[in-house]
C-alpha cells in the first residue's frame, strides 16, 4: 500500500476539526497528519487536489448487490466498481438476496467476498425476521455478534403489531438499531404508484400517504414503548416529517433517511409511464417533494442514501406495474447531492454530512470524517460539466431515470483505507 500526500485541498469536512484548504498526509491506510507528515512517509504518491474539493469517503446505508443468489441482475465486483466511481467507500448490505442474511453465516459469507473484491468496505444489515417471513424472529445475539451492524426487513411486511414489538425489545436488549421501512401492507394494497390525480389518470393502482405514515405512528409509539434505536428508512411524504419531527421535540433518539431520488421526482414524473420510475415508496406530490427537500436542510432527516437497486433489461420491460421497483443510482449519490447545493436548496456541508458523518453514527462506526487517526477514506471531486451516459455506467443495472442528464460536478479520485480504488483518470 502506498503512502499518499493530497495537496492543496479545500477539504468539505462538516464534522472535523479543520475545514478550508489543507495537505493530508497518509500512511497505512490512515490519516496520519493534517499540514503536518507526524511519521515519516515512504515515497508517497502526491496527489494535487488544487481545485478540487476534498470530503470523507461517502456512507450509503442502502444497496443492493444481488449477490450471493441474483448474479444475473449485480454482483459484488460490479457493483463495488460503480460505489468507488461514486466517492463511495462504506455500503450498507441489504439482506433481501437469495437466501436471505439471517444466519451469522451468511454474514461472513458477504463479509469474504467483499474482502476478496477488496473497494468499498461493507457493514451488513442482517434479517430482522428469519428468512424476512415478518414472523418469526430471527437470532439478533448471534447476527450481532457476527458482525450485523443493524436489522431490518426490508420492504417485507411485519403484519403483526405484537410481532414487531416483539422484535424491537429483543433488538433493544441486544443493544442492537432496527432499520425499519415503514409501509402498511394492507393500506398499500398492492399498488404501485401514490394514489392521487395521476394515478387515476393513469389507471394505476394507487399507494396513499397514509400506507406510510400509519406504519411511521406506530413505529414510534412502539419504540418509545421498547426503548429500542430506531432508524426509519426511505421517507417520501409530509405526513411522516411531521411525524418525525414531533418525535424529535420529545427528544426521541429517532433518524431517518430519504433516498436520493425522491428529491428530485413527484408523481407527475410517471405521466408517460416510464418504469424506470416504479420506485418504492412511490414518487409523491409536489407538494411532499417540497417537504422531503425541506426536512434536508433543516436536518429533521439528516440522512441521504442512494438506495440502489440494479436490475437486468427484462425487469423493467413490462407494464408499469407489474415491473422491478427500484433505481440504479450510487454511480451519481454525490453529483445529484451537489445539484441540490447549486440550486441553493441545501447548503454544501448538509450535503455531505448527509452521506458522512451523520450515516457513520447511525452505525455506530469510526469514520465519515477526515480527521488524524481515521481510516484515510477519502473522495476528491470538482466542478466538472457531464453527461451520465447509459454507455459509461458501471453498475450492471441501467434501470435510471437519469440517463442524459447533465452533471456539473464529477468524481476525480475515491481512496478507502488508503488505496485509491477510483481514478477518473
Amino acid at each position: 500500500m502506498n503512502d499518499l500526500i493530497i495537496k492543496s485541498a479545500n477539504l468539505v469536512n462538516p464534522e472535523g476539526e479543520h475545514s478550508g484548504i489543507h495537505d493530508i498526509y497518509i500512511k497505512e491506510g490512515e490519516i496520519i497528519g493534517i499540514d503536518e507528515d507526524t511519521r515519516k512517509l515512504n515515497s508517497p504518491i502526491i496527489i494535487d487536489a488544487e481545485n478540487h474539493y476534498v470530503c470523507p469517503g461517502l456512507i450509503d446505508l442502502s444497496v443492493r448487490f444481488r449477490e450471493p443468489g441474483l448474479e444475473k441482475e449485480a454482483t459484488i465486483m460490479s457493483e463495488s466498481k460503480a460505489a468507488a466511481s461514486g466517492g463511495v467507500t462504506t455500503v450498507c448490505y441489504m439482506p433481501d438476496t437469495q437466501p436471505v442474511i439471517d444466519t451469522p453465516a451468511q454474514i461472513k459469507l458477504v463479509e469474504e467476498i467483499f474482502k476478496n473484491v477488496d473497494l468499498c468496505k461493507v457493514n451488513v444489515l442482517a434479517a430482522l425476521t428469519k428468512n424476512l417471513d415478518g414472523t418469526r424472529l430471527s437470532s439478533m445475539n448471534e447476527l450481532k455478534q457476527a458482525g450485523a451492524k443493524g436489522l431490518t426487513n426490508c420492504l417485507n411486511p411485519i403484519k403483526n403489531s405484537l410481532v414487531l414489538r416483539r422484535a424491537m425489545e429483543y433488538a433493544s436488549g441486544q443493544n442492537i438499531t432496527v432499520f425499519y421501512q415503514p409501509q402498511n401492507e394492507y393500506l398499500t394494497n398492492e399498488g404501485c404508484v401514490h394514489e392521487g390525480k395521476i394515478s387515476n389518470k393513469l389507471g394505476l393502482p394507487g399507494i396513499p400517504s397514509a400506507a406510510e405514515s400509519v406504519a411511521v405512528a406506530e413505529a414510534i409509539l412502539l419504540m418509545k414503548l421498547t426503548g429500542v434505536k430506531l432508524h426509519l428508512c426511505r421517507i417520501s411524504c409530509a405526513e411522516s416529517i411531521m411525524l418525525i419531527k414531533q418525535a424529535q421535540d420529545l427528544d426521541l433518539p429517532l433518524t431517518a433517511d430519504i433516498a436520493i431520488h425522491q428529491l428530485f421526482f413527484d408523481e407527475n414524473s410517471i405521466n408517460n409511464f416510464d418504469s424506470n420510475y416504479h420506485v418504492m415508496p412511490p414518487f409523491r406530490s409536489a407538494e411532499d417533494l417540497i417537504k422531503l427537500q425541506e426536512a434536508i436542510a433543516n436536518k429533521t432527516v439528516a440522512t441521504i442514501c442512494s438506495d440502489h437497486q440494479p436490475h437486468n433489461e427484462d425487469a423493467k420491460q413490462a407494464p408499469f406495474s407489474n415491473t422491478q421497483h427500484g433505481i440504479s443510482s450510487i454511480e451519481i449519490l454525490l453529483p445529484l447531492l451537489m445539484e441540490l447545493v447549486d440550486l441553493g436548496l441545501i447548503d454544501i456541508n448538509t450535503a455531505i454530512s448527509s452521506v458522512t458523518s451523520n450515516p457513520a453514527k447511525i452505525l455506530g462506526i469510526d469514520t465519515g470524517i477526515i480527521k488524524k487517526g481515521y481510516p484515510a477514506d477519502i473522495c476528491i471531486f470538482k466542478k466538472q460539466d457531464w453527461t451520465f451516459e447509459k454507455s459509461k455506467i458501471l453498475s450492471a443495472g441501467k434501470n435510471t431515470p437519469f440517463i442524459e442528464k447533465k452533471f456539473t460536478t464529477k468524481v476525480e479520485k475515491t481512496i478507502c483505507n488508503g488505496k485509491i480504488i477510483y481514478s477518473s483518470n
